[in-house]
């Protein structure tokens, strides 16, 4: 866990976590589709990482595909964890990550997302995200303290 300049504002180590956490959930995010693609026979794609027009819902593909970002919100969480590991810190990185990650689809599809469930794909995996971590942090922040031996002097 994260205990190196746990009080001070340092932005070097916040830049740095940011950088470390967006590097998580981009790599978790390609584990989860290249697993999927391969179980359902198609052919990796950046698209799947950054193209909005897979969130059309209407077919069972992009229904798991869908799924696929909200899974790795389970992992994401677990990377704000161990790499941020404060309790307040939480819902500040889940939400960078996605902004972040609406930049990069607005580049990749040089257009702002259109499609109504990517934005509520997006906000769902920002709650799933923040909830989990959130619990985590506060589980680890809050953990009791083992006491040695006490010897009276």
């Amino acid at each position: 866990m994260n205990g190196f300049r746990y009080q001070k504002w340092d932005p070097l180590l916040i830049i740095s976590q940011i950088i470390a956490v967006q590097t998580l959930y981009y790599l978790g995010l390609g584990f989860w589709v290249l697993l999927i693609t391969f179980a359902v026979d198609r052919a990796p794609s950046l698209d799947y990482l950054f193209s909005y027009e897979i969130f059309n819902i209407s077919n069972w593909s992009s229904r798991l595909f869908t799924g696929v970002f909200l899974l790795n919100a389970l992992t994401s969480a677990l990377a704000i964890l161990y790499i941020v590991g404060r309790y307040k810190q939480c819902l500040d990185f889940s939400v960078t990550i996605h902004i972040y990650h609406l930049i990069a689809c607005w580049i990749y599809n040089s257009q702002c997302p259109r499609i109504f469930s990517w934005y509520v794909t997006q906000f769902f995996s920002i709650i799933i995200m923040t909830i989990l971590s959130e619990h985590l942090s506060k589980k680890y922040e809050l953990r009791t303290i083992p006491l040695a031996s006490r010897v009276d002097l």
